[in-house]
């Protein structure tokens, strides 16, 4: 069966068994595990991870290749669902064995990673394959932005390496990187903090050159004490500054 690629839906397949390899290595998958697939595409990376474990479902949102893949693995232990991975309800596949993983549409890839962040499930970790730019957003080296901050606070990020366009077909016009998301428990509710943040940084990051200082002014009725310079930029702070901020937002709640 000839693929179509979809260039509205973001197809870009890795083709390059190099990388495919490399990024089946970094995913430490066990038999034990159970492994979510986002986008298997033409199921090149579904081939690897079915030699490292038989418990894997798939959500691929393309009928066509949902019709491919069934066909391609139809002697395999694969669910294949055809859905957009965003309107899933991620409370149905809380999992501390779970592994998610796949190479992500450019346009829904922070989306879908914030929902993972923000829906407070388990999982022991995620491997994405993301663009670079989003990459360097969600890990900047220097200035603040408000995805970091919220990866930072919700999530262990890390960029493990970049791949190049010629390794796709179609070939797209970036480079891509390589991520492992592991989240970790600063919060007892993260579902009320992750609000609250979200509510916090839209208002600081509204205007990111400004003093912090004008922000603070609509999130706190009397406003507390901080530790750091409140004539800094909003991406000036560091974690710990948000997470000061964040503590005495919730205390005044």
């Amino acid at each position: 069966m000839a693929i179509s690629y979809k260039k509205s839906l973001g197809q870009n397949f890795l083709k390059d068994n190099f990388y495919l390899e490399r990024i089946i290595n970094s995913s430490e998958i066990q038999s034990s595990n159970n492994v979510i697939e986002i986008g298997p595409g033409d199921g090149a990376l579904t081939t690897y991870i079915l030699e490292r474990t038989q418990n894997l479902v798939a959500y691929e949102i393309d009928k066509g290749l949902i019709a491919l893949l069934s066909k391609r693995f139809e002697k395999k232990n694969v669910n294949f669902i055809n859905k957009d991975f965003l309107s899933v309800d991620l409370s149905e596949i809380n999992d501390s064995s779970l592994i998610i993983m796949g190479n992500l549409p450019y346009n829904i890839s922070s989306q879908i990673i914030l929902n993972i962040l923000e829906a407070n499930i388990e999982y022991e970790h995620c491997i994405f394959l993301i663009q670079k730019e989003l990459a360097q957003r969600f890990c900047p080296k220097t200035k603040s932005s408000k995805i970091s901050i919220i990866a930072e606070f919700f999530c262990d990020f890390e960029i493990l390496f970049d791949i190049p366009p010629e390794a796709f077909y179609p070939e797209p016009k970036v480079t891509s990187s390589l991520v492992k998301i592991r989240k970790h428990s600063r919060f007892k509710d993260r579902k009320e903090s992750f609000i609250a943040l979200k509510r916090i940084l839209s208002l600081c990051f509204a205007n990111p050159r400004k003093k912090i200082s004008n922000p603070l002014k609509n999130i706190f009725n009397i406003m507390p004490r901080f530790s750091f310079d409140m004539n800094s930029r909003p991406e000036e702070l560091v974690i710990q500054d948000y997470f000061e901020i964040l503590s005495k937002y919730e205390e005044q709640i």
